[in-house]
């Protein structure tokens, strides 16, 4: 993503979207935020696991970082 429609990522520009596979339920899709970076080494097929990104106090969402991140 280059422009942000949302208020909280704009600092954040720009940044990747990712949609993931869950391994427990592979006929659901959840879209989130790569939070690796725009740049980072992503593949089709990587693993990923589930962070939370704080975008204020009182919300926190979903978010993925690289399995394989060290």
């Amino acid at each position: 993503m280059r422009q942000s429609f949302l208020p909280g990522f704009d600092d954040d520009l720009p940044f990747v979207l990712v949609d993931v596979e869950l391994d427990e339920q592979s006929d659901l899709r959840l879209i989130g935020r790569l939070l690796d970076g725009a740049h980072a080494p992503l593949r089709i097929g990587a693993r990923v696991r589930t962070e939370f990104e704080d975008l204020s106090p009182s919300i926190a969402v979903p978010a993925f970082v690289l399995a394989e991140r060290k």
